[in-house]
């Protein structure tokens, strides 16, 4: 598969999508393989557009001016050769391998359940530290196409990898699929004790230590939201080692197995 954007090419970073298991030596049925090729190719659009703009786009269609396209699988096996194209400058990612495969890495490990997955490169170590809460909402953003792009895994008990030249980078199963599978939100909303780690102002989105869960977690503000100043408020608190406890009211949304993905704030106040 080869993702270009328009222009000539400046960078070049190969892919593959490995589909193994005792499902896939039959070969794919055509509907659910085909679901679940179109959940890859949308994800990992979604992570290529960010790393290449330093923002998460919400939706995942083709872009102008871009091809995308991909060779015959290989014979005796299910397996899809990829490439993604750079032919312009990214916005602010460095011209690396290393940066680029650690950055979808990191981005696909944190959407499907790995919530501190660390970097291994200097470039997506700084990401992480000036703003992890991109990771977050691309993670949100994924979700849809993960769901479908388990399709196959779920149906079919097999495993699907992807893998730069020599190594893998992340392997999706069934574990991963009951994390990207969402129970149907529980409207009720419910009291969290905690305190804010990280928070982007612009964007809303933040992660928070909630007692109950026992762990840092994703959150964002739901529209009705107003106290955005008592995030920064606790921020600035775990910043200089000051307890500043929130309780939060907020609606957790939930995998298929119960673990808490992230929090929805409709409101908080300082915890006594």
């Amino acid at each position: 598969m080869v993702i270009a954007w328009g222009g000539k090419q400046l960078d070049r970073y190969p892919l593959r999508l490995i589909f193994a298991g005792s499902g896939a030596k039959k070969g794919l049925d055509l509907y659910d393989g085909s679901y679940s090729f179109q959940g890859f190719a949308q994800a990992l659009q979604l992570a290529i557009n960010a790393y290449r703009t330093g923002k998460p786009k919400g939706w995942s269609t083709s872009l102008k001016g871009a091809q995308v396209l991909f060779t015959a699988p290989r014979r005796g096996s299910v397996i899809f050769d990829l490439e993604a194209n750079f032919e312009t400058p990214c916005k602010d990612a460095p011209s690396s391998a290393d940066a680029f495969y650690d950055f979808l890495r990191v981005a696909l490990k944190r959407a499907t359940g790995a919530l501190d997955e660390q970097a291994t490169t200097p470039y997506v170590r700084k990401k992480l530290a000036l703003d992890e809460t991109l990771f977050d909402e691309l993670a949100d953003k994924m979700e849809g196409p993960l769901q479908r792009a388990h399709r196959v895994i779920d149906n079919e008990l097999i495993t699907v990898s992807l893998a730069r030249p020599r190594s893998s980078l992340i392997t999706f199963d069934r574990r991963t699929s009951a994390w990207v599978h969402t129970r149907e939100e529980d409207e009720s909303i419910k009291t969290y004790t905690g305190h804010m780690t990280r928070y982007n102002t612009k964007t809303g989105n933040g992660r928070a230590f909630i007692r109950e869960v026992g762990k840092i977690i994703p959150l964002r503000p739901a529209g009705e939201f107003h106290n955005k100043d008592l995030l920064t408020w606790s921020l600035h608190g775990d910043n200089i080692d000051v307890d500043k406890k929130l309780s939060f009211s907020a609606t957790a949304v939930l995998s298929a197995k119960s673990d808490v993905k992230r929090l929805i704030l409709s409101d908080c106040v300082k915890a006594p």
